[in-house]
């Protein structure tokens, strides 16, 4: 299927926010932890303290795209293979890295929970193993959510969206009642209820039925020309919905329902899909399909170096950090590039590609 272009700006904005929030969490290795009297990298903590909730977007675009490109001839054990073959050599590789960083005394590498996200198993199911490289609960629950929501297409068709639907208010309903809308702590488990498994299980939910509306009505929406006034009215809806997203995930303000801004994905996805806007439009370049296939190695390892460079470099370089503030985060912000970059050439695409022809072929 061919790239649509917004949704890849889209997730481009995303992992970078997501990015720039694990720099400056609250954690032993980030830099506004080490130095906190650093009053920089107090503010930026401040300024993205909402940035996870990108996760959602993930989600939804991930829903979307499984709708999107199903086939019913598909079997589930060779999804299953191809989502392994997509997800897990990155993992192996972070893995590594993890090995490398308790060389260096950054971190004590724990065999199983580590041997369990290889497999994606790490968030799947009633207990949570956390491993050396917790970002990665976000492939577990994804592939778990997949996995449900593909189940659900392929052998339930008839009763699609009176399975879905329920499935999203009852996910979303958890997640308010538990953590009241808060996607925050997406390790918590209360009984058999994962968080992070919730959150997928509504965000990949609405996804499909955005997928499944899209999908049944695209000749009506290629063939509808707008006027000009209805023209101005997408592109003001586009303008606001993404100003507001980016407010609520790159500056300060108080905490809100979480649930809001799932609203908000699923109405900016939908107006980029469409692309009716002098915005959206405007945003439907090729550069966004080059840069978003860099996104998954990004995510992957980002943590990692983050957490080797916060304990077996800015912790012994005190004195250089309070001298040059900005340098660290600059390097930082281009190791993690550059090392993405260099994971999808040398680890994700050659990995697929050999993966697939001996398994799928």
């Amino acid at each position: 299927m061919q790239k649509i272009k917004n949704i890849e700006c889209l997730r481009t904005f995303l992992i970078f926010a997501i990015i720039i929030l694990h720099m400056f969490i609250d954690r032993k290795w980030c830099l506004c932890t080490l130095f906190p009297d650093i009053q920089l990298y107090q503010n930026i903590k401040s300024a993205i303290a909402h940035s996870n909730n990108g996760v959602e977007g993930f989600f939804i675009i991930a829903g979307f795209l499984l709708f999107l490109t199903f086939k019913p001839q598909t079997a589930i054990k060779n999804f299953i293979k191809k989502k392994y073959i997509r997800l897990s050599p990155v993992i192996i590789f972070s893995i590594l890295l993890c090995v490398l960083g308790h060389f260096l005394s950054a971190m004590d590498f724990s065999f199983v929970p580590n041997l369990l996200t290889i497999f994606l198993l790490n968030s799947f199911g009633i207990k949570i193993a956390v491993g050396n490289n917790p970002v990665l609960w976000f492939t577990s629950t994804l592939f778990a959510g997949l996995l449900v929501y593909f189940c659900i297409i392929k052998y339930l068709p008839k009763f699609y969206t009176k399975i879905t639907i329920p499935l999203i208010i009852f996910s979303y309903t958890a997640i308010e009642l538990l953590q009241h809308g808060s996607f925050a702590n997406p390790l918590q488990n209360y009984c058999v209820l994962n968080i992070g498994f919730l959150r997928a299980l509504g965000g990949i939910g609405l996804g499909t039925i955005i997928g499944y509306l899209y999908k049944n009505n695209i000749d009506r929406i290629n063939n509808f020309a707008p006027k000009l006034w209805q023209k101005i009215i997408f592109t003001i809806s586009e303008l606001g919905l993404f100003s507001y997203m980016i407010w609520w995930m790159m500056f300060i303000h108080k905490s809100k329902n979480n649930l809001i801004i799932v609203l908000t994905f699923v109405f900016l996805l939908i107006l980029l899909i469409i692309r009716k806007g002098y915005f959206s439009k405007f945003l439907d370049k090729d550069i966004w399909v080059f840069l978003g296939k860099y996104q998954y190695s990004l995510y992957v390892i980002h943590y990692v170096i983050i957490r080797i460079f916060g304990l077996s470099l800015w912790k012994n370089q005190s004195e250089f950090v309070h001298t040059h503030p900005i340098l660290p985060v600059v390097i930082m912000i281009f190791v993690i590039l550059a090392s993405g970059v260099l994971t999808y050439h040398f680890v994700e695409s050659p990995s697929a590609k050999y993966l697939k022809n001996k398994f799928l072929s």
